[in-house]
């Protein structure tokens, strides 16, 4: 089956993106190499961080339909952040972009999105704040230590370096989890 233009034009962005920089992917570069007119184009996107945008829903909405039901939290979480860096360049090239406070909303909403439905499977007896603290701190510690990862020079060990951070988030969770259990909040700790 032939594809449609709108995935043609993101099957080429995302070869581009694997090559330079977002910030440096023009529409003409799209156009050329789809063998599309630059009116198709806008017919579908804006401006090529319209097409970006799209094109983290598309990769995190296809990922999520393959991840099989009740996946641990880790795992779902894993999947879709290599689907979003297929490569540590991909990563660097965003990363390094225009788009970077962007991106750092939309995986700290996709973060915290995972880590709530979690907290909420687990954590039943403790508080909607408490959950809600836990699963921030994670949050802005899993994207500081990807930026970091993605970034910096040992960016090809992403993939055993987020495997292992998630083994030890995960029963730093549910430590953190316990200990809200065990010590729950009283009026006078709010005073």
């Amino acid at each position: 089956m032939k594809p449609t233009a709108k995935q043609a034009i993101q099957a080429s962005f995302r070869t581009l993106l694997m090559a330079k920089s977002l910030d440096k992917i023009t529409v003409r570069d799209i156009v050329e190499d789809c063998g599309i007119t630059r009116n198709t184009f806008y017919y579908h996107y804006e401006d090529i961080y319209d097409l970006f945008d799209d094109y983290l829903d598309t990769r995190i909405y296809e990922t999520w339909q393959e991840l099989p039901k009740n996946c641990p939290w880790d795992q779902a979480l894993s999947a879709l952040l290599e689907s979003i860096f297929e490569t540590p360049r991909m990563g660097r090239h965003i990363f390094y972009s225009k788009k970077q406070d962007a991106m750092r909303q939309y995986l700290n909403k996709l973060l915290s999105s995972i880590l709530q439905s979690h907290a909420a499977n687990v954590a039943h007896r403790i508080t909607f704040e408490d959950r809600k603290m836990i699963c921030d701190a994670c949050c802005y510690a899993l994207y500081g230590m990807l930026e970091q990862w993605l970034t910096g020079p040992d960016a090809g060990m992403l993939h055993h370096n987020l495997q292992r951070l998630l083994q030890c988030f995960s029963g730093a969770i549910h430590q953190a989890f316990a200990y809200c259990v065990d010590h729950p909040q009283s009026k006078e700790d709010i005073l």
